[in-house]
């Protein structure tokens, strides 16, 4: 079977957007072309097909009968061709999502599975990095979607408040019942060094004990991670009780791995923030659309969960 020649391809092209817009001059706009250009590339359309496909008149053009079924061709021909590049392009480039080790392990790593359940045709692949935002290279293209746990306020992307999040004590059944009274001044405390990039030392058992151990006065001291999933293994090896993030323990309270010793639960100073490096892509709206709804479902869980332990 032969195919029509490139002069006619790039005809019907010009053809399909004059037919949508019922206007040269509009269709010479989307293309970057003249409205003279538009004009010749019909006439030669017409010429070759040996038919009239528009009707001029003062009032600007409408099609013709043959114009109309040649118009739905193209419409049904770029409409798939469309859908075959995108699922083309899914299946080669992977969307890739940046976030911190331990946020990607305890909560975005298990619900993975059920995004590539509805999206098969969008590849993800997910990075786990310690650093703050690199803008270059969400601008270059390496980075599509990233998720950071801080207090900061993004101006130079393109960001939203995704979860916020609340702190509280956690450790193993068998920890406590090892101790004879709950002192929080005997306790050992474990920590995440950095909970995000420049957060000051000791701030979340700092700000735990500040709201719910007001006349607390030892110094606040325990062993230090660089990782939150650190220091909650620590605290599952029975050496302590880690501050934990909710959406980063929830499922270990609900399982029963951990329990939570201490009354109180504390809003957090940071959130966890979406960035998108193009919110237009269809597979970062897609994924970006799955991430907010997932957030959803969890916050309403997880409130539910921690209203049993506020005091």
């Amino acid at each position: 079977m032969s195919l029509p020649s490139t002069s006619v391809l790039g005809a019907l092209r010009c053809f399909h957007v004059a037919a949508t817009k019922l206007s040269f001059t509009n269709a010479a706009t989307e293309l970057c072309v003249t409205q003279g250009a538009i004009s010749q590339q019909i006439r030669f359309l017409e010429r070759y097909l040996g038919l009239s496909l528009f009707v001029r008149s003062s009032r600007g053009i409408t099609l013709t009968s043959e114009g109309e079924i040649l118009q739905k061709v193209m419409l049904r021909v770029f409409s798939e061709t469309q859908s075959v590049l995108d699922k083309l392009q899914a299946h080669s480039t992977p969307l890739q999502i940046s976030c911190s080790p331990s946020f990607a392990l305890h909560w975005l790593a298990p619900r993975l599975s059920g995004f590539s359940v509805l999206h098969p045709n969008i590849p993800v692949r997910l990075v786990a990095e310690f650093q703050d935002l690199n803008c270059e290279e969400l601008s270059r293209g390496r980075i599509d979607i990233a998720i950071r746990y801080d207090p900061k306020k993004y101006e130079d992307v393109t960001a939203e408040d995704l979860l916020d999040e609340f702190i509280i004590p956690v450790s193993t059944a068998s920890f406590i019942d090892e101790k004879a009274q709950l002192e929080l001044c005997d306790l050992h405390l474990l920590h995440d060094s950095e909970p995000w990039v420049g957060a000051p030392r000791y701030c979340e058992w700092g700000d735990w004990i500040e709201e719910n151990c007001p006349h607390y006065n030892r110094e606040i001291n325990g062993p230090e991670f660089n990782l939150s999933s650190l220091a909650l293994g620590a605290a599952l090896k029975n050496q302590g009780i880690a501050m934990g993030r909710a959406a980063l323990v929830y499922d270990d309270i609900l399982s029963g791995r951990f329990v939570v010793p201490l009354g109180g639960v504390t809003r957090s100073r940071s959130r966890y923030v979406l960035i998108s490096r193009d919110t237009v892509d269809k597979r970062t709206l897609i994924f970006t659309n799955w991430l907010k709804l997932e957030c959803l479902r969890f916050r309403q869980q997880r409130d539910e969960l921690l209203e049993t332990y506020s005091k």
